[in-house]
């Protein structure tokens, strides 16, 4: 390969992406079922969180943490309820501040306890050439991208174990550019009528439905359609 030459991107199978999409659906539907139990029980939900507001948000925030260092755990059930007891921008900052320490966490721990995390997460093996993905001339904006379509905790993880050019400060502040939309979109999306809701849902499967079609394009394909 000559100096000015990238890297080719790797071509990703469905295999590589079904469990960050099978955890998406999975945090969707946790979420959901946040949403009902903040419209069924909204009285006694406020009262309680209004009693201990500064105990709630310490919680809120460390199960963001916990969150992201434990793959199999989502607190976004719990959005729903923080939105109800102290307002979406409140809410979003606690959760994007969470999952930004957690992330902070989870790439130091990668770096300094491979061995552990491979005997307890052997399934982050296969990202094990996560530097495949990121553009040499545009790994900011590479790691954002990644921050947009992996889960936080798995990236972080990834980036922490297997990529020696990756430093702390591209994946704090990858998470915090990347994860940003996501927390303001589980803030606000519990104020949202029905029909708003629904057509966010719609408009959000369809980008996601896009970029999944285009990240299983075969980079060759790709080549013969864009010309010389």
């Amino acid at each position: 390969m000559s100096p000015g030459q990238h890297p080719p991107r790797h071509h990703l199978t469905w295999a590589e992406l079904w469990p960050s999409v099978r955890a998406g659906l999975a945090v969707v539907l946790l979420f959901a079922a946040g949403i009902w139990l903040a419209r069924d029980f909204a009285a006694p939900i406020t009262e309680a969180l209004a009693v201990h507001a500064v105990l709630g948000m310490a919680v809120f925030f460390a199960s963001a943490v916990v969150a992201v260092l434990l793959p199999m755990l989502s607190n976004l059930p719990l959005m729903p309820l923080a939105v109800l007891a102290w307002g979406p921008w409140w809410s979003a900052g606690l959760l994007l501040s969470g999952w930004v320490v957690g992330a902070m966490l989870a790439f130091a721990f990668g770096r300094h306890a491979r061995a552990l995390i491979l005997r307890h997460f052997p399934s982050v093996q296969r990202h094990a050439q996560i530097d495949r993905l990121m553009l040499s001339r545009h790994r900011w904006w590479s790691l954002v991208l990644l921050r947009m379509t992996f889960p936080v905790d798995v990236l972080s993880y990834a980036l922490g174990l297997f990529s020696a050019r990756t430093t702390a400060v591209e994946n704090a502040g990858s998470t915090a550019v990347g994860a940003a939309p996501f927390a303001l979109l589980f803030a606000l999306f519990p104020t949202l009528s029905g029909t708003a809701q629904w057509t966010v849902l719609a408009a959000s499967l369809l980008v996601f439905v896009l970029y999944v079609v285009w990240l299983l394009r075969d980079p060759a394909d790709a080549a013969d359609t864009g010309g010389t």
